[in-house]
This record gives C-alpha cells, structure tokens and sequence, in this order.
C-alpha cells in the first residue's frame, strides 16, 4: 500500500491575506492627502475635513477587507491536498474532490532559487490544473512528479 501524504496551506499564503486587507489604506490615504493639499484651496480646515473623510473611507474598506480576509483564512484552515493511492485529493469546507494522477500528463513548476511557487498540472485532456500556496510546495512537487512518471510508466 502506497503511504500518503497531506498538505495545507502555507502560513505564509495566510500572513499574505491578511496583509492583503490593509493594502486599499495605501492607496486610499496618499490620495486623500493630495486632494486636501489641493493648492487651490490652502485652508487647513479643508486639508484636514478631507483627510479625515479619506480615513473613514479607508476604515471602512479595510474592515469590509478584513472580514473578507478572515473568511478566506477560516476556509484555508479547512482545505488540504492529499497524495494517496494514485490520486489527489482536495478536502475544503465546501466538499472533496478527487484527480486520477494517471490522467496528469506533466507537472511543471515555477519558482526561484531552488523553491517552487506554482505547480501547473496539464491533464490528457488539455486543460491545466494550478496549485500555490501550500505548505512545503518543494516536496509536494517531488511527489506529484514521482507519482505522475510512476503513473505513465505503468499505463505504457
């Protein structure tokens, strides 16, 4: 029997959502502040009614963004892939499903340095499936890689 092996979401892919949910405030706030320095207008109170408008905006996109982002985080909590018995398996909180490795003609990586980021699976079908952001993405790789060439040398 073939050993299994289970992988989850990076922490590193979760520091990058919630990271993601503050970056509208980088953008909302330098633009408030050029509107409130606005030349034409060289009264403090304006600067500062419109600077203090573009802070609530932001506030409250942040906040919609936050709430987004914990969902997001919640659900990657819940979600894994699983090598085993020819297959992989995706676990979420919204189902399983499952991919026949012999079905994968290639696997493919993209990365630097040695690390890898992206795996692009190309089915028999021509279409593509992508993984990225999971944990230990090297080995997971490796892995498929073995057990596609393993698959295709056994369905040869």
């Amino acid at each position: 029997m073939a050993t299994s092996e289970t992988f989850s979401i990076s922490d590193a892919e979760i520091g990058k959502t919630r990271r993601g949910a503050f970056l509208p405030a980088l953008l909302i706030l330098p633009i408030a502040a050029l509107f409130g320095l606005d030349s034409s207008k060289s009264q403090p109170m304006h600067f500062l009614m419109t600077f203090s408008i573009g802070i609530l905006f932001a506030a409250a996109v942040v906040s919609i963004g936050w709430f987004g982002a914990q969902k997001r985080i919640a659900e990657y909590r819940k979600t894994s892939l699983t090598i085993a018995d020819g297959k992989l398996i995706w676990r979420s909180g919204i189902g399983q499903s499952e991919l026949d490795l012999s079905m994968v003609e290639s696997v493919a990586r993209r990365g630097g340095r040695g690390d890898v980021s992206v795996i692009t699976l190309t089915l028999a079908d021509g279409s593509r499936k992508t993984l990225e952001g999971y944990d230990r993405m090297r080995i997971l790789f490796e892995r498929l890689d073995g057990e596609v060439r393993a698959a295709t040398f056994h369905h040869n």
